[in-house]
């Protein structure tokens, strides 16, 4: 699916296409027995079994187990039996389109955001991250003209465009590190109406390259969690050229 941001003396868009690993409908969650330091994610019981092995094969058996095998419905799979391989899932709801207001002489910033909710029965969790598809990433492909990436040094930090006009990103939600990309008191991503909040850390899309917007060491709930993506443009002491500005970003979503 396609997110697009645009951008003119008129209206701004920005497209952001969706890429998701193993993406697969909601899943049910099984139950595991954890502690401080050891997660056990499947158990058996039975008697007896032993381990075997050969220069092309090893085997491990067991004695007493009954009612093994896979089976199925619309909902639900079952691997039954000592040692079934456990597969993980995960599942990405689309991101929306996102439309930027138009910057003039009366407007010199603008914001929004588009989000999405990441669900996997992984118990290593997953990772989530966005790339743009081109460089600078917010181009008008009828006259070449271009936003800069928000000039960051590399590393996220407070909103301050200075004598240019820019184009950046940041992003808040339950896995997003606070420590990397500040905290949205909102959460709105702005600070006052088309201003890029003050709490967040912000960034340029550093070309094509995947960013890491959010991780987890654990396998979510039923429910997933969101992870929302701010876009913001500005224009600071020179105006930018009237015209219709996409950016095509891409969020992939991937299993530990």
């Amino acid at each position: 699916m396609h997110t697009e941001i645009k951008r003119c003396s008129g209206h701004m868009h920005v497209r952001i296409a969706l890429i998701c690993c193993l993406l697969c409908a909601p899943v049910a969650f099984a139950a595991v027995m954890e502690s401080d330091s050891y997660r056990m994610s499947a158990d058996s019981v039975n008697i007896g079994g032993a381990f075997g092995e050969s220069d092309s094969y090893h085997i491990e058996d067991t004695v007493g187990e009954i009612a093994t095998g896979d089976s199925g419905s619309t909902s639900y799979r079952l691997h039954a039996g000592y040692q079934q391989m456990h597969g993980s899932m995960i599942s990405v709801t689309p991101g929306s389109d996102v439309n930027l207001s138009a910057l003039s002489m009366a407007q010199n910033s603008a914001v929004a955001s588009t989000s999405w909710v990441v669900t996997t029965d992984n118990t290593a969790g997953y990772i989530f991250s966005v790339r743009a598809s081109s460089v600078p990433a917010l181009i008008d492909g009828g006259t070449n003209e271009s936003f800069t990436d928000y000039t960051d040094g590399g590393v996220p930090e407070s909103w301050n465009v200075t004598g240019a006009y820019e184009f950046g990103f940041s992003g808040y939600g339950g896995n997003v590190e606070t420590a990397t990309w500040g905290m949205d008191i909102g959460p709105d991503c702005i600070e006052t109406p088309n201003v890029p909040s003050a709490g967040l850390n912000w960034l340029g899309f550093e070309g094509t390259n995947d960013i890491l917007l959010a991780s987890s060491e654990y396998r979510t709930d039923e429910a997933g969690e969101s992870t929302v993506m701010c876009v913001a443009t500005q224009q600071n002491g020179v105006f930018a050229p009237s015209g219709t500005y996409t950016a095509t970003v891409t969020a992939t979503a991937v299993a530990q």
